[in-house]
């Protein structure tokens, strides 16, 4: 079941983040993607600062999460900014393969007319679903932090 983000995701989503970023990018050191979390972590608290009576958070990016059927607990999450970019998007490990995935991209192209998501190149696993859902590579720059090629792909939706 998808539906927005809460305060109460916050804590589970970054930690789930930081183990499928270090599983996804053997080259770079724990301690590279313990700073993206800790940032995560933070955009996504701020995000919920501002919440709605039913505490759902608020803010210029669209959060959606996963959950079980008859569950509350974060699988999932996908990120998409008000410039049209898939920020983040990933399932637990033991939701994979189950469709989750296409779930949470399936919202993130409703309503629009296109998207944009940014890869690591040896994030293999991503640009494979990437592409899975209609993403092409429309460009490449080098990310200094991450020391290899970061990929621009884009899907034209509608």
């Amino acid at each position: 079941m998808l539906r927005p983000l809460q305060e109460s995701d916050v804590e589970r989503l970054s930690q789930l983040w930081l183990h499928l970023a270090c599983s996804n990018h053997p080259s770079l050191p724990v301690r590279f993607w313990m700073a993206q979390a800790r940032a995560l972590r933070r955009e996504l608290s701020a995000k919920c600062r501002s919440r709605t009576a039913s505490s759902e958070c608020t803010g210029g990016s669209s959060h959606w999460v996963y959950t079980r059927p008859g569950s509350d607990i974060a699988e999932g999450l996908v990120t998409i900014s008000d410039n049209l970019r898939v920020e983040t998007i990933f399932v637990s490990p033991g939701e994979q393969r189950r469709g989750v995935g296409s779930e949470l991209m399936a919202q993130a192209k409703f309503g629009r007319i296109q998207l944009e998501a940014r890869v690591l190149e040896e994030n293999l696993h991503g640009r494979y679903f990437l592409q899975q859902h209609g993403f092409s590579e429309t460009g490449r720059s080098y990310n200094k932090a991450a020391n290899q090629d970061e990929i621009q792909m884009n899907c034209r939706v509608a």
